[in-house]
């Protein structure tokens, strides 16, 4: 073997073997990169049942609630329950934060938005008929928010107290919500506040056409429930789906 061919051979197997070091950096950082993204934020206005929610989540029961000033943290296992046997879901915990619903403290979202890897909004449907606009405009920051459009976090709009007889089906409040987040995107488009804010909120849906949830780049999935009554299991099957990639 001459010396041309020996230094050919060198070269082609250093060759290899940087690029399996350049593949294997790259996927490490991929992967830490998506686990990174193990967060589920409770969002909702004050009383939605967020803080319940979380409760049931983390204690496997109901406990005494009240208006939260700071979030709520915890690693909980999910398990629903078929008749008599309770099963896991999914075979380790997972990272949930209950963002307070006080006015001046759900901008704290935005601490959290870049970790998320899911959003759950919580509606109080039995008030729903009159808090509909400060609920839309909520929403419409959580949709309109750079991070989760250019990652496009999935969000479930959990219509909570299905139960009550004062409840609107969440059929219904998904035509309220579009209609008004209609209205606020107008508004919003109009105003240049937010374009001041570093860019934060982006515009939602298709110009020229009525908003609607399909519209967006993200999946937006709207379900009724009834977290006092334990039927909550489609809001764990669905954080269970999105784990699991859809």
């Amino acid at each position: 073997m001459n010396h041309l061919m020996y230094d050919n051979i060198l070269f082609t197997v250093a060759l290899f073997a940087v690029v399996a070091v350049i593949l294997a950096i790259a996927i490490q950082q991929l992967y830490k990169k998506k686990s990174a993204y193990n967060t589920y934020l409770f969002l909702g206005l004050s009383g939605s049942g967020k803080t319940a929610l979380y409760a049931k989540l983390r204690y496997d029961q109901a406990v005494e609630t009240h208006t939260s000033m700071k979030e709520n943290e915890a690693y909980v296992r999910l398990f629903i329950t078929l008749i008599d046997e309770t099963e896991p879901l999914l075979k380790t915990p997972v990272h949930i934060v209950d963002i307070p619903g006080h006015e001046k403290l759900r901008f704290k979202f935005t601490e959290f938005i870049p970790i998320a890897r899911g959003v759950v909004f919580l509606i109080d449907s039995a008030t729903i008929g009159r808090s509909v606009r400060p609920v839309a405009e909520y929403l419409y920051d959580i949709l309109a928010n750079k991070h989760v459009i250019k990652r496009k976090i999935p969000v479930l709009i959990a219509c909570n107290k299905k139960d009550l007889l004062t409840s609107l089906p969440h059929e219904k409040i998904q035509v309220l919500l579009e209609d008004e987040i209609d209205q606020l995107r107008i508004t919003r488009t109009a105003s240049l506040d937010h374009r001041d804010s570093g860019d934060e909120i982006e515009f939602l849906g298709y110009e020229n056409e009525k908003f609607k949830f399909e519209h967006l780049v993200n999946k937006v999935e709207i379900v009724g429930c009834s977290v006092d009554k334990d039927e909550f299991n489609n809001i764990k099957e669905w954080i269970t789906d999105v784990e699991s990639g859809y």
